[in-house]
């Protein structure tokens, strides 16, 4: 079979958290796991920050605004949580549009993320119920 999206890395799994301070605290009293030091997306009206494991990345993203792609997530999750999982591609362009020939409906068009790299979501309803994000390699 052709797979749809060609990957085998997971680059990072997405965490919402109402303090992105405290929740560095938090893991690193549990995992002894420094977080690196916390950035803002203008674009995204985020604080971002990461918690690097051997294999995989926790992004701990707390919104700034309300203009927030997240903020709702928080109000309905006061808590924060599990967001989604961001999965690195080689092809982003041939899966993006390999993504939207087969209906796992994109909810937008590529845009840059706050590192450089290219990236779009896929609809959690196509997905199992779990929001993914598709990153490119640069």
């Amino acid at each position: 079979m052709n797979e749809i999206i060609k990957t085998d890395k997971i680059d990072h799994i997405g965490m919402v958290v109402p303090d992105i301070e405290k929740a560095l605290e938090h893991y690193k009293n549990v995992f002894n796991k420094i977080g690196s030091k916390p950035i803002i997306s203008e674009t995204q009206n985020v604080k971002i920050s990461f918690v690097e494991f051997s294999n995989v990345k926790l992004e701990l993203i707390e919104p700034i605004s309300e203009k927030s792609p997240i903020s709702n997530f928080l109000k309905k999750n006061p808590l924060g949580g599990m967001h989604h999982i961001g999965l690195e591609v080689d092809e982003f362009e041939e899966t993006f549009t390999k993504a939207t020939n087969n209906n796992l409906e994109p909810l937008s068009k590529p845009v840059k993320g706050y590192h450089g790299k290219n990236l779009f979501f896929l609809h959690p309803k196509k997905m199992m119920n779990t929001l993914f994000e598709i990153l490119s390699k640069n």
